[in-house]
């Protein structure tokens, strides 16, 4: 069925007689039954320019297991899933310098650059991050925050909430909390994060410190350990401009500096100084700050020269008991207790003004609690090209206007381990895996708190009516890794660091929706009769409330498979800490998470479309992805290079040789010993469908994609497991 290969393009342009053409990037002809379903799509009146097969491209169905489709106002219910979303340009981000920049200032420079990140359990850190175009001419919304702040982004960015969970600007409700980020300055001048999980101000020089980009924090010798701004500018936190010191040698240098320089020592500076600290004291703060140290020094003179204080306070009670008394009933006291009581202070937060400080504290406590709410959802009719960032280690980002969003990542894991450190181990490591981590059909006994915490169970009532008796099951199958291809791997790369990863989606509840809407999409083209060539080509039509309510059960179960992910790799990383570090958390050095099956709003070519990547993963320019191999074979982890004829896509995996009964059939246990050799697996019947003969071979699949990726590292696994 191939008629040519286009000498300068890397794939095979398709002779299907079909009104849309088909490009592959396989290296084999295509079966007549993979033909007959590549020719099937084509020929769809709503596919948009062409569909791209990857290398990976095999049977699956309705549609071949490695196709990019995309389509114009309309959609097959033959992907689960969505994407995550950008921001306007001019949308700020606060940086570790101090100042705040727009995404799309960050984006021109191409470079890495500091943010502030956010842990699961609510603690604020820095990390390195990246920013840069990611969708042109994109639909937006605004979400409106109780501090008066404004932010447009597309309706599928995620915003970070209260307990560490996700959700889509477009399913953000009024009154919902957000993960907050507070900042302000203290007297000196020095930067303060206020830590979400207790409620405390951190320094965030120090921060940057307890984040690992100082090095290890050292210890002086009868002195305390500081930090140093090289520029003497305090809000100055980039790592290149702070510095270790012991306390008594960083006093030292300031004070060398001091009697350096005269101007320090002049009338004029002191005189200045003396000002500074008047309008200091004028201010809320400034006042809490001088009323503190006044108590302080007041509280040391009792203690310390207790005889002087009580002759010095003897009589006061009498003498100012009448004084009182008579300030408090003429008029210039009643004036002032009137004053005083209605005295308004400014909430720094929402700026509201309340009445007493009492009032102000309560304020605070009722109506923010350290959070920051969503007032309004406002859909908007402009459209603008949007940015986002990419921080792999943590996954979000802080804005300036004081909540944290996910950023524009794909799940695998780089730690901080050696291969070394698994020696004698992996057995165990494999059993532990297994009995923390269900698979195959099993269920987990006891829901963790994380999981009956999980936001979108709020809207579960809202899903299609045919999964509304599947709750509890969902509930007990997040967590758990399912059957198939789906795996948990421990894997070396070729400098011999440990990699987690992998692959599961949303278990039977994201199924049993696909399912449903299926049904329905059939049922739709039996009553208009629509003529299909594959009845599992049912689709439904933009703005039609069918398309609707699949669009918005596509968002939940994409988000139920993410965060399944999410808990199974807590799990996971655990179990490895437990048996390298003793059980002590460590940092991942690179996280990286992707969809394999979903669909998606995007631009290409200058159009808006929908792509469905189905066994596909995105590749535009710079993102991160996974491209596993089989049990035995290598994994890689890439980068997308953006090439826009795979509409930015790449493949998912190898791709099967050879159907699940006919790889059972034509192998044996000692093929699956022999081939599975140096990985700490099962080795029984259960697995042989999943033997490595009866995939693709991985080299070859990722040869073929050389224009769609690069290679960012190559792993190859050391314990599977596998349902």
């Amino acid at each position: 069925m191939v008629v040519f290969r286009q000498t300068f393009m890397p794939y095979e342009k398709l002779n299907l007689s079909a009104p849309a053409p088909v490009l592959s990037w396989a290296n084999h002809h295509l079966g007549s039954e993979e033909t007959k379903m590549a020719k099937n799509v084509a020929s769809l009146p709503f596919v948009f320019k062409h569909v791209a097969l990857m290398p990976d491209v095999h049977l699956g169905k309705g549609a071949l297991v490695g196709s990019v489709v995309a389509t114009r106002d309309a959609l097959m219910p033959a992907a689960v899933g969505v994407d995550i979303g950008c921001f306007t340009g001019d949308t700020l981000v606060p940086l570790v310098d101090g100042k705040s920049y727009p995404l799309q200032e960050l984006s021109s420079t191409q470079q890495e650059f500091i943010v502030y990140s956010c842990t699961e359990t609510g603690r604020i850190v820095a990390a390195k991050a990246t920013a840069k175009l990611t969708r042109r001419n994109a639909e937006l919304l605004k979400v409106v925050l109780d501090n008066g702040e404004e932010i447009k982004c597309t309706p599928d960015h995620q915003f970070m909430l209260r307990d560490g969970t996700y959700r889509e600007a477009c399913a953000l409700k009024p009154g919902e909390s957000l993960m907050p980020f507070y900042s302000n300055s203290d007297k000196d001048g020095y930067t303060l994060i206020q830590q979400p999980y207790s409620g405390k101000w951190q320094k965030a020089h120090w921060i940057i410190a307890r984040s690992g980009l100082l090095g290890k924090v050292p210890k002086f010798k009868e002195q305390k350990t500081v930090i140093h701004h090289k520029n003497f500018k305090q809000a100055d936190n980039r790592p290149e401009n702070l510095e270790f010191m012991g306390s008594n040698d960083h006093s030292a240098y300031h004070r060398l500096l001091t009697e350096r320089n005269t101007h320090w020592q002049s009338p004029e500076f002191e005189e200045k100084r003396k000002q500074a600290l008047a309008d200091k004291a004028k201010t809320l703060d400034g006042h809490q700050y001088y009323a503190e140290r006044g108590t302080k020094n007041i509280v040391h003179y009792m203690q310390e020269c207790s005889d002087h204080f009580r002759v010095s306070v003897a009589g006061n009670g009498e003498r100012g008991k009448q004084y009182l008394i008579n300030y408090n009933t003429s008029e210039k006291g009643k004036a002032k207790s009137k004053e005083l009581a209605n005295r308004l202070y400014t909430c720094e937060t929402c700026g509201a003004e309340v009445k007493s400080p009492i009032g102000l504290h309560n304020h605070r406590k009722n109506q923010h609690a350290y959070n920051h709410k969503v007032v309004e959802v406002i859909p908007l009719s402009e459209r603008q090209d949007v940015y986002c960032l990419t921080v792999p280690e943590y996954g979000n980002f802080a804005l300036t206007a004081g909540v944290f969003v996910h950023n524009c990542g794909m799940m695998a894991i780089k730690t901080s381990f050696v291969a070394e450190q698994l020696e004698g181990k992996l057995k165990k490591i494999r059993l532990d895996i297994e009995a923390a981590i269900p698979v195959g059909f099993n269920e987990n006994k006891n829901i963790e708190k994380s999981v009956t915490n999980w936001q979108d169970w709020n809207h579960f009532k809202e899903l299609h009516r045919g999964v509304q008796d599947l709750k509890g099951k969902a509930m007990r199958q997040m967590g758990s890794l399912g059957g198939g291809n789906h795996f948990i791997e421990v894997c070396l790369d070729t400098e011999n660091a440990v990699w987690l990863m992998l692959h599961s989606g949303s278990r039977n509840i994201g199924n049993m929706l696909a399912q449903c809407h299926i049904s329905t999409a059939k049922d739709l083209a039996k009553m208009t009769n629509t003529n299909l060539a594959d009845p599992d080509l049912a689709y439904f039509i933009a703005g039609t409330p069918e398309f609707q309510a699949y669009w918005r059960d596509l968002q939940w179960a994409q988000n139920y498979a993410r965060f399944n992910r999410d808990v199974m790799m807590a799990r996971f990383k655990q179990i490895i800490e437990k048996h390298l570090a003793g059980g002590k958390p460590t940092k991942p050095l690179l996280s990286v998470n992707c969809h394999h099956n979903y669909a998606e709003k995007e631009v290409h070519f200058g159009e808006d479309v929908y792509v469905t990547r189905k066994g596909a993963v995105r590749a535009r320019e710079d993102d991160y992805g996974i491209i596993p191999g089989s049990m035995g074979a290598k994994s890689f982890i890439v980068k997308g290079k953006g090439n826009h004829d795979s509409y930015c896509s790449c493949s998912h995996g190898a791709g099967r040789l050879m159907s699940r009964a006919k790889a059972k059939k034509h192998f044996s246990l000692d093929d699956l010993l022999e081939q599975t050799k140096g990985v700490e697996c099962r080795k029984d019947g259960g697995v042989l469908d999943e033997i490595p003969g009866a995939y693709k071979p991985i080299d070859e699949v990722m040869n073929n994609q050389s224009d769609l990726v690069e290679v960012v590292a190559t792993l190859k696994q050391v314990v599977c497991v596998k349902g």
